[in-house]
């Protein structure tokens, strides 16, 4: 009887000792998985942020190149725009001030809305990049006549000053 009880408690004692083991070993693994989960995350963002210019650079190439075709004397249009900076997100942010004798103290925090993996920055604003540069190639760009109205409206659309405007002649 008694070596009976000592094998059930034996048995029940390496099930604990698997238990703690298999648990241990699952708590190490989940933190040494999350921090390539958060680069995952990043370079997702990062992808993000790239395929969101290059979308940007071709709508706006698009845009030029069919304001472009609609002058008189203007064909088969190839336009390469060049931007300067990024994307810039506006956040909505909480701002608290605490009132002391010596002055002021004031912390923000970013307005979050959701919850769990659904959370997220309320956005206010988002700025495009400035269009730092126009090249032009199409028919008709060897006119001066064709080139200064080419210039005058981007200028005028696009707030782009003359010397950033390039025109040439497309080949024959």
């Amino acid at each position: 009887m008694e070596k009976t009880k000592n094998k059930a408690w034996y048995r029940r004692g390496w099930i604990l000792w698997v238990g703690a083991f298999v648990g241990v070993g699952l708590i190490l693994l989940g933190n040494l998985s999350f921090p390539q989960t958060m680069e995952k995350s990043q370079g997702m963002q990062q992808e993000q942020a790239v395929s969101d210019i290059c979308a940007y650079i071709q709508t706006l190439e698009q845009k030029i190149a069919d304001l472009c075709t609609r002058v008189q004397g203007v064909g088969e249009v190839t336009v390469a725009v060049s931007l300067e900076g990024d994307f810039t997100y506006v956040y909505a942010t909480n701002i608290q001030t605490e009132q002391k004798e010596g002055g002021s103290k004031q912390q923000s925090s970013y307005v979050i809305v959701g919850s769990g993996s659904s959370e997220s920055p309320v956005l206010i604003t988002r700025t495009y990049p400035r269009i730092s540069g126009i090249g032009i190639v199409c028919r008709g760009g060897g006119d001066a006549y064709i080139r200064r109205e080419l210039i005058a409206l981007l200028e005028a659309a696009y707030g782009i000053s003359s010397n950033h405007i390039y025109i040439a002649e497309a080949n024959q």
